[in-house]
This record gives C-alpha cells, structure tokens and sequence, in this order.
C-alpha cells in the first residue's frame, strides 16, 4: 500500500470538504469512506468495513479491511479515527482511543494473510492534533518529568525534513508501565493480555496547511521471535 499517496488523498478530501463550509458536517463516516475510497484505489481484494475482530469477544470491530481475492484470508487491516474539535459539552479522549486502535490491531490473529499490513490511519484538525495527540503527556509520579505518549509508545514524527524512521521497537512490558491507566481505559478487554512488545513506524503524514487538516498512518508489526503475552493486572503497579 502507498500510505503517502493514502494520507495525502484523504487529507486533502476531508480539507475540501472544510474549505466548502461543510465542516460541521464531517464525521467519522465520512472520513472513513473518503479513505476506504481511496484504499479500494491501491487494493486488489475488495475493502470490507466494520468487520467483527476475531481474536476478541464481543461487539469489537476492524473498521477497514481488505482481503486476498482468492484466498479471502486479511491483506490490510486498518483502524481509523477522525480528531476533531467537540462541543462544550462533549469530551473525546482522542489518545486513548488510538491506543486502543493499536493494540487491537497488533492483536489480530485469525484469518491473517502473510505479510498483512496492519496500519492507524488517523485524520483530524491540526490544532486538535497538536494538543490531543502529539502533545498528549502522562505524568511518571515520583518527581519526574512527564512522558509524552507518541514518542514512546507510538512512533512520533522526524524532528526535521520528511526522511522516514526506522520502526520504533516497544518493550512494552518493561518499559511502558506508566501508560498503564491511559492503556486500562483504552482497552480493559485487552489488559489482562497486552503483547510484551510490538514496532509501531510512522509511514506517512500530510497536512494541508497549518490550520488545517492532517493524517498520519501508523503500520504495526510484531516482532520476529514468537509473540509473549502478559497480564497488565499482574506484571505492572496497580491502577
């Protein structure tokens, strides 16, 4: 998949969208058929949405996905979020949600094709983006300096020019025990059994102008050696 030309395309639908004055109009279903539009663009298979997530009970869903054309096994997974401001009276926990986009994406098991791409295809308000995802922190406690969550347990974006980064491995286990309430709150079904580690890649990012629209894709992959679980209730301090 051209993840570039993906999150160029989508940025700039959903901008027109904005620039026409229909921003108050733009959902999640809307950004998410704008970019199923245009991943049936790159695809062989045919893109399936809302596709029940088989490695976890319950009503969890795969919000995109496309499939080999003979085989039907999954190709490309894809969890998408759409960051927007909310009302006064509304809050969304934009980081959280992503997280568990994330995890729910690593976790996917059944069903896979070899080499499928896993990829969180996020859209949102630049400012919006700016205060809720790539500056969202956590405090540590004990004094120490808080920890910003992309960076750390999502890949951030290259401090300058567009050169692409190496996957940033996570330790998960060792290493990110003070996400542990944000991970609790973004998926209590998958606390009791979170992957001990996982590289996540910023693949792609576009923005249309600096008050504008942005989207950023993240591809997940598991590590090479045989994936290991843990319980989060056991392993890490209590919430």
């Amino acid at each position: 998949m051209d993840w570039e030309n993906i999150a160029v395309a989508v940025a700039c639908r959903v901008q027109y969208e904005k620039s026409c004055g229909r921003g108050r109009l733009i959902s999640e279903d809307v950004t998410r058929l704008a970019l199923a539009e245009v991943v049936q663009s790159h695809a062989k298979g045919n893109v399936e949405a809302e596709f029940n997530h088989p490695d976890i009970p319950g009503n969890s869903r795969v919000d995109l996905l496309v499939r080999s054309p003979q085989a039907q096994n999954i190709e490309v997974a894809i969890e998408h979020k759409w960051v927007r401001a909310t009302t006064l009276n509304t809050t969304r926990h934009w980081m959280p949600e992503i997280v568990a986009d994330m995890l729910r994406l690593e976790r996917l098991n059944q069903q896979i094709a070899q080499g499928c791409e896993r990829a969180l295809v996020v859209v949102g308000e630049v400012e919006e983006m700016k205060s809720k995802v790539w500056d969202r922190e956590v405090r540590q406690g004990n004094g120490q300096n808080r920890l910003r969550v992309v960076d750390s347990i999502i890949q951030g974006r290259p401090a300058s020019g567009s050169a692409q980064l190496a996957p940033l491995a996570v330790n998960f286990r060792q290493n990110c025990s003070t996400f542990r309430k944000l991970v609790k709150q973004a998926a209590p079904e998958l606390y009791s059994d979170l992957p001990s580690a996982y590289q996540v890649q910023l693949v792609a990012h576009h923005r249309t102008k600096n008050d504008g629209v942005e989207c950023a894709v993240w591809r997940i992959t598991r590590g090479q050696r045989q994936r290991v679980m843990f319980d989060a209730n056991i392993v890490w301090p209590p919430v």
